[in-house]
């Protein structure tokens, strides 16, 4: 008789970091960030000798910006098993605690990559400067990093630390040297007609502001409250607190470096700085953005909702938070666009916001009317067909909704006479000559440009079988619609449209699938209906003639 084995027992901390790992793990398999780092932080305090827990725990930390625990756990492991960002969040934060001499010590001989040396050298020398030490800050912020790109991205951070030193001539040349390289950092631009300002440079300030406030570009609303004061007799507000100077320094730096780094270096960059100044409109609002724009919609709110009504950046801020509430509330973002508009109703970009939130609620009418306020508006500033061409194709679009059609193929033509490889705009054209049976070469011509320019875009690949289709071509279309039902399977329209391809094909059952599929995919009313109908009497008899004798080979008895 074999005599039982005695239990096993797990030791309390063993079977809580063994939970915390397993939760941390299916977290990041379900694409939960915030509740994987919980757990791999939990997993790592209950086993803080465990580097590789450290390391899992720190990396879950730092992609949902919770500096905070980075900077804990960093502190209770060894130096030299920290990682990089790890160091730079215990160096931020002392700097923003004003303890400069640990900044130092804390970077000095750390080796980095050559963005983040770039970033660490720029913190060194703003520690430098706030101890008095200014030609050795002076002398660090303008190290090369062994990349031509990234000494040129560190200008306008250079340019505000030499102003910071009271050199302001200095600053002026980094700052007309990183504008001939095109960096448009909105902080460090609106910072830099202040300077100018503030040494009597105000026709130079007036000529930088002007273009970039009087565009219909969301970002114009940064600059025209700046460009307000000045032409109203302002001074200059240079004047910054440490803390807010040193943010958009580095602001600028970071902003400056991220078209040349992966998204989540920028993240991280712009993360540390939120926690360097929690309370920065310009940060909160280029967080919220970039987080928006590469979408962690969930990470990217709470940063949108803190820039404040006094920001330059507000209606930018406003404009991209309204577009992350309509995916899951059209009703309450077409609110928001509405309170905007009614608090600046003056804003070319709010009213912008308005007509298109307008147009995305299908309240055409509406759209329509303020589209057409707005073209009328940048007519009388001259604004030239490239700025304009949004608004004809917004305007085009509520009327061919409204079945206003002739008008609307003229603003869509002129929508894509300015923005002649815009892919929407030859989307939306192509799409509605085809669907009416008008100028079907043409169209199959504009969609096959469309698919070219985004060929991952399902809709725009239903589009172009639907003009090969509407052309009589149904076998090319049948390809076609089958890839775009591969890229946008939940979409009511490609499922109707692949359906109606089958048919003419001779493919009667998989025709009725696929309408069938088409109904549990929330189509409008009106396309229901008419899936209701096709289900049960098929399509009418093809007009060429194509298809019917495969539908009549199909159902003629043996």
């Amino acid at each position: 008789m074999l005599t039982p084995a005695a239990p096993v027992l797990l030791q309390r901390t063993d079977a809580d970091v063994f939970a915390a790992t397993l939760t941390g793990r299916y977290a990041q398999g379900v694409d939960n960030p915030k509740l994987a780092a919980q757990a791999w932080s939990r997993a790592f305090f209950r086993r803080t000798s465990d580097q590789e827990l450290y390391e899992r725990a720190t990396f879950a930390n730092l992609e949902i910006g919770d500096l905070e625990m980075v900077a804990r756990m960093a502190k209770v492991v060894a130096p030299g098993q920290r990682v990089p960002k790890a160091t730079l969040t215990l160096a931020i934060e002392a700097l923003g605690q004003g303890r400069y001499l640990d900044v130092t010590r804390l970077l000095e001989g750390e080796k980095f990559n050559p963005s983040l040396t770039q970033f660490a050298n720029h913190l060194r020398a703003y520690a430098l400067l706030e101890q008095g030490q200014v030609q050795k800050a002076i002398d660090l912020a303008g190290q090369g990093a062994g990349s031509p790109d990234l000494e040129n991205a560190a200008l306008m951070s250079r340019a505000m630390l030499l102003f910071r030193a009271k050199q302001p001539l200095e600053a002026i040349s980094l700052f007309e040297k990183a504008r001939e390289l095109g960096q448009d950092s909105p902080a460090g631009l609106r910072f830099y007609s202040q300077v100018l300002l503030s040494v009597g440079q105000k026709s130079k300030a007036e000529a930088l502001l002007a273009p970039l406030a009087e565009r219909s570009s969301v970002r114009a609303s940064s600059f025209s409250d700046a460009l307000t004061k000045l032409r109203t007799g302002g001074k200059g507000e240079v004047a910054l607190n440490t803390r807010d100077h040193i943010a958009i320094g580095l602001l600028t730096l970071v902003e400056a470096m991220q078209d040349s780094r992966p998204p989540t270096e920028t993240s991280d960059l712009l993360f540390l700085l939120a926690f360097f100044n929690p309370s920065s409109n310009e940060i909160n609002s280029a967080l919220g953005q970039h987080l928006a724009t590469h979408g962690y919609i969930e990470l990217a709110e709470p940063y949108l909702q803190r820039v404040m009504a006094s920001s330059p950046d507000y209606i930018a801020s406003r404009t991209e938070l309204a577009w992350l509430i309509y995916a899951r509330d059209p009703n309450q973002a077409l609110k928001e666009a509405r309170e905007l508009s009614t608090k600046y109703p003056k804003s070319f970009p709010a009213m912008t916001l308005l007509a298109d939130m307008l147009a995305a609620n299908r309240l055409d009418a509406e759209a329509e009317a303020t589209y057409d306020r707005l073209i009328q508006m940048a007519e009388v500033a001259e604004w030239s067909p490239a700025e304009i061409w949004p608004l004809y194709f917004g305007r085009g679009g509520a009327r061919e909704r409204l079945g206003r059609w002739p008008e609307a193929l003229a603003d869509l033509r002129l929508a894509k006479a300015a923005a002649p490889n815009q892919p929407n705009v030859l989307n939306y054209l192509g799409y509605a000559m085809a669907d009416r049976g008008e100028n079907l070469d043409e169209a199959v011509a504009m969609l096959r440009n469309a698919m070219r320019l985004r060929p991952a875009s399902g809709a725009i690949l239903d589009s172009y079988g639907w003009a090969l289709y509407k052309s009589g071509r149904f076998e090319e279309a049948a390809t076609i619609l089958e890839r775009a039902s591969g890229l946008a399977p939940n979409l009511a329209e490609v499922a109707d449209h692949l359906g109606d391809v089958y048919w003419r094909t001779g493919r009667q059952e998989e025709a009725r699938l696929e309408w069938q599929r088409a109904l549990s995919l929330k189509p409008t009313a009106e396309q229901a209906r008419a899936l209701e109908i096709k289900l049960v009497d098929g399509l009418p008899p093809d007009p060429n003639r194509a298809a019917d004798a495969a539908i009549a080979a199909q159902t003629k008895p043996n």
